[in-house]
């Protein structure tokens, strides 16, 4: 049986051989671009395993190639864009087509080909005409000037029938190959730029990525509009500015998306002050003709902006339109994903201008060390997740009676995904039931049905939702679904679509994406203390009045009168007390200032999911953290705590929630009681790790569902963009560890019980202190005694390096001196993340003749050992890899957070069950204490050995010491082979062959 590249290689030496039997014919003028494309290129890759033709794919939102119909000689759009599922977001690569007659290998085609590459942000694209096909590399940003230096590798037909040959074409762009990563991994293989030009553009910004460079350009900008726009009015204050800057930028930015998508079919904003009049009077002109076409928030008539008498300086308002429409510019709007365009203007919201017309961060933005985009493949797993159950078997008229929101949506980037995620389905639904679609929901194109413009503004009318307390916020993320809306489009589909309906091409979203504050209601109003200022601020919302067909409120008269405690609590999940405009009762204030409550005030309805990506720590003034500790009834006033809490009230009964919020949910004492609220109801926590390297917190995705009666919850992991099941956790677990547990398997939840299961802890035999705070009285020589810190505790040693000394009257803190039966640790647990995730407790004993000169500070805990218990068998169980991985795992979550090693930490590692008053026992607990003795001495030669072979010596000495003594630790546990495999990592993610079973059931 042939192989793939076999049979691929057969196909194309046929093409070879009809291209070469009639090659004067296909390199003469009249053999034109289509018929090029159709008969040979298009074969090319459905020789290479890909469905050109969409024979197996009909759904136009998850086929694998997508082929630009128009030969208009336009440069706008690739000719092919290849793509691999489930992820149909991002192109793999591009291809750009010729016809064989003319020139081919020209700047200009390089440049247009790598410009599809690098705003796409795929590292390959090819050039071809089938008589040469030309690699290319996109990873930089194109330069007009240096375009011929970017190929990678040059083929003739000729070559494709050569098999050698062909398998550097094959092994790199077949289907096969792009989906064991080909491409990325050929790309790492790419040097860097020889060319002088090139390194110099490298320098200026080259060597970013499409998003990254457009960022800066738009910071730019928006500097220069703002600076023309104060010149020549300079009343216009702080907000005034930035929302007409805003306003200008989405207006260019929209208009250079509807002309290289080709919708539009005129080139507005090059021809900017062409005919006479100023560039900016064109702009205000095309922007009013254009919102009669368009609507929405972008064209609307703005009262500054497009007020007759409003001027600007024209000069750098002309720059900005040539650079943007620029035919050498790097970017094609219709090539940048709509994702991608979001991630832009979620680093562009976190600046505001100034009053002078500066442009500058917010403080807020700025305290949090910038802004950060949630990855696009954290973004599709937690809707596909949410949304996508919701939805799962539904039929389109069902899921039109559903609500989607992102309660603090910023750009709109989960949004973006909700409504792509449900133009897929409704896409799929159609082609695999074409007989259920009404009249004007679809439209047949390329042999399959295409989603209508007015079955797509149906989708989002009725669907998408969101909140931002940002008004610029609000406007983006509008924009961004404006944007997706049009994807699809062509000037051809958008034209008949007004023809036919006589609508405008963008829907009103003032009803769906609104501005407020998603954690304040307006009861926080009542006690009337507010200037307007600050309630312009505050912003509050009240879900009800701003989604009055989600949420319906029930009211029957009753007279005010002060709640009870237990009315408080009443019917409330998780016993929390519900603020004005939502839940079993409405809470007010009479004038004595206690709370009351109005009888039998309800309100039904809620969302079917909330997803996002709530803000972290937001910066909260006295009058909003007493309104928010009262409203929830939590200590904790985090916002990212508060957003878990308000998604769960605003979750309609079996409505699924999805966010990726900071990783203190899990473990954290101060979210302890956010974790008893979420633990009934929750279905899914994933351990990210740190998503954002700037970002200090380490992040979690959690899945819940509203009235989930689900015993157990998925544990899963972050591995690069991918996440991976570990399998599923009993809830009533996570009791026995004090914290939600996330990224352990069940075989790994089975051995942390059994080592539980003894009932023996390490209070029982030890008690746990820091040493004393006199880091201000250490001096680097003078005084009688020698002072140790963390830094100097090594693994059953001290290191070299000296803290200093400090004076013998300076020391009044008892916790300063080391006790006769003391282990030394390390205060700061060092959380080592390579080679494999671990943790290492350094734990030692100090030597006799060293107790009596020495005090600890508080960078080391000194363990006190209880008679007749030996310090040398307590430091061996610290030292050895079972209570590592115990500690790591199951106290510190897996966290690479800064650990303490405290009380509440040893107060949470169990004990082996060990009773040293017999005889067994007793020879077990000497023989740990001696190999521990053999160990502080070889420790101790090794340090002193001078030559390359005794440290070798004392190396191999210590480390076979180290895997005795963890052996005979293994023993004192009694685990078995397969759990010491489990310690050891040999089972890699130790995916259990029990995934499934309950714990309870599986062997312990």
């Amino acid at each position: 049986m042939p192989t793939p590249f076999d049979e691929a290689f057969r196909r194309v030496k046929e093409l070879v051989a009809d291209f070469k039997a009639n090659e004067t014919y296909f390199l003469s003028p009249q053999f034109s671009e289509m018929q090029a494309r159709k008969d040979y290129i298009d074969e090319f890759f459905i020789a290479l395993g890909w469905d050109v033709n969409h024979k197996t794919q009909r759904n136009p939102y998850e086929q694998e190639v997508k082929i630009e119909k128009n030969e208009s000689g336009s440069q706008r759009r690739a000719d092919y864009a290849f793509f691999l599922g489930p992820n149909f977001h991002d192109v793999r690569f591009f291809v750009e087509a010729k016809r064989p007659h003319g020139e081919f290998g020209t700047p200009d085609n390089y440049f247009q080909t790598l410009r599809y590459g690098w705003s796409g942000k795929t590292p390959l694209a090819i050039l071809t005409n089938f008589d040469e096909l030309h690699i290319l590399d996109s990873r930089f940003k194109p330069n007009i000037g240096d375009t011929l230096s970017r190929v990678v590798k040059k083929f003739s037909y000729a070559d494709y029938a050569d098999s050698e040959k062909f398998a550097g074409i094959y092994w790199l762009f077949s289907r096969e190959a792009v989906a064991n990563n080909s491409l990325a991994k050929r790309a790492e293989e790419l040097p860097k730029p020889k060319s002088k030009i090139f390194r110099r553009e490298l320098f200026k910004g080259g060597g970013q990525s499409p998003d990254e460079a457009f960022l800066i350009e738009l910071d730019g900008y928006r500097e220069m509009l703002a600076k023309a726009f104060k010149s020549k009015n300079p009343n216009l204050n702080s907000e005034q500015l930035t929302e007409v800057t805003q306003r200008t930028i989405d207006r260019l930015v929209f208009i250079r998306f509807l002309e290289d998508k080709q919708i539009e079919p005129h080139r507005h904003v090059e021809h900017f002050g062409e005919n006479g009049g100023g560039a900016w009077e064109d702009f205000v002109r095309v922007s009013l003709n254009l919102d009669r076409t368009y609507n929405g928030v972008v064209f609307k008539r703005h009262e500054i902006l497009d007020a007759p008498r409003f001027q600007i300086d024209e000069k750098p308002f002309r720059i900005i339109c040539e650079e943007l429409s620029d035919p050498t510019s790097p970017y094609n709007f219709a090539t940048i994903p709509i994702h991608i365009l979001g991630s832009i203007y979620e680093g562009f919201l976190g600046k505001i201008i100034t009053d002078s017309a500066r442009v500058v961060e917010k403080p807020e933005v700025r305290k949090a060390g910038g802004v950060y985009y949630t990855p696009e493949y954290i973004v599709r797993y937690i809707v596909a997740n949410t949304v996508g159950k919701v939805i799962e078997g539904m039929t389109p008229v069902e899921i039109a009676e559903m609500h989607f929101a992102d309660i603090a949506c910023g750009s709109g980037s989960f949004l973006l995904e909700v409504f792509d995620s449900l133009l897929r389905y409704h896409a799929k639904y159609y082609n695999e039931n074409p007989g259920k679609a009404k009249k004007g929901d679809c439209i047949q194109r390329d042999g399959g049905l295409h989603l209508s413009l007015k079955k797509k503004q149906e989708i989002l009318r009725n669907n998408i939702y969101g909140v931002d307390i940002d008004r610029q916020a609000v406007e983006v993320a509008q924009l961004s679904l404006y944007l997706k809306l049009l994807e699809d489009e062509t000037l051809g589909s958008a034209y008949a679509f007004q023809n036919e309906f006589h609508y405008t091409l963008l829907p009103s979203l003032t009803e769906n994406i609104v501005c407020g504050n998603s954690l304040i209601g307006p009861d926080i109003l009542d006690d009337g203390k507010f200037s307007a200022e600050e309630e312009k601020k505050l912003n509050p919302l009240d879900f009800a009045q701003r989604f009055p067909k989600i949420f319906r409120r029930k009211i029957s008269s009753g007279e005010l009168r002060e709640a009870s405690p237990g009315e408080v609590e009443h019917n409330v999940p998780g016993g929390m007390p519900l603020h004005g405009s939502y839940g079993k009762a409405s809470y007010w204030k009479k004038k004595g200032e206690k709370p009351a409550v109005l009888p039998e005030m309800e309100y039904e309805g809620g969302f079917d999911a909330i997803v996002g990506n709530p803000p972290y720590g937001a910066e909260l003034n006295a009058k909003e953290r007493n309104y928010l500790q009262k409203h929830f009834s939590i200590r904790i006033t985090d916002t990212a705590a508060l957003f878990v809490l308000q998604q769960i009230r605003l979750l309609r009964s079996n409505g699924f929630g999805g966010y990726i919020v900071p990783k203190p949910l899990i473990y954290a004492s101060n979210w302890k009681e956010i974790r008893k609220i979420i633990m009934p109801v929750l279905l899914e926590v994933c351990d990210c790790s740190k998503v954002w390297k700037e970002v200090k917190l380490e992040q979690v995705i959690y899945r819940l569902q509203n009235n989930s009666k689900q015993k157990t919850y998925k544990s899963s992991v972050r591995k690069k963009e991918s996440i991976e099941s570990l399998g599923e956790i009993e809830k009533q677990l996570c009791d026995h560890f004090e914290f939600i547990l996330s990224n352990v398997s069940p075989a790994e939840v089975a051995l942390a019980l059994k080592l539980k299961s003894s009932g023996k802890y390490f209070p029982e035999i030890i008690q746990n202190h820091r040493g004393a705070m006199l880091q201000d009285k250490v001096h680097p020589t003078n005084g009688e005694l020698r002072a140790i810190g963390g830094k100097q505790i090594a693994r059953y040693g001290l290191a070299r390096t000296s803290k200093g000394c400090i004076r013998k009257q300076a020391v009044t803190d008892e916790n300063a001196f080391v006790g006769h039966n003391g282990v030394l640790v390390q205060n700061i647990v060092a959380h080592i993340l390579n080679p494999t995730d671990h943790i290492q407790i350094i734990a030692t004993l100090l030597p006799t003749t060293l107790r009596k000169e020495a005090i600890i500070l508080d960078t080391v805990n000194q363990l006190s050992v209880k008679a007749p218990w030996s310090a040398a068998f307590v430091a061996a169980l610290l030292n050895s890899q079972l209570v590592n991985w115990f500690v790591y795992r199951f106290i510190f979550a897996r966290a690479i957070r800064t650990m303490h090693f405290d009380s509440p930490v040893t107060d949470r590692i169990p004990l082996p069950t060990i009773d040293i008053g017999k005889s067994k026992d007793k020879v077990l607990h000497d023989k740990l204490v001696s190999l521990v003795e053999k160990m502080l001495e070889a420790k101790k030669q090794l340090s002193a050995a001078k030559t390359d072979g005794d440290q070798d010596f004392y190396k191999n000495k210590c480390a076979t010491l180290d895997r005795q003594i963890d052996t005979l630790v293994y023993e004192l546990y009694e685990l078995s082979a397969p759990e010491i495999e489990i310690v050891e990592g040999a089972q890699e993610n130790q995916k259990s062959k029990m995934l499934g079973q309950p714990l309870s059931d599986q062997p312990r």
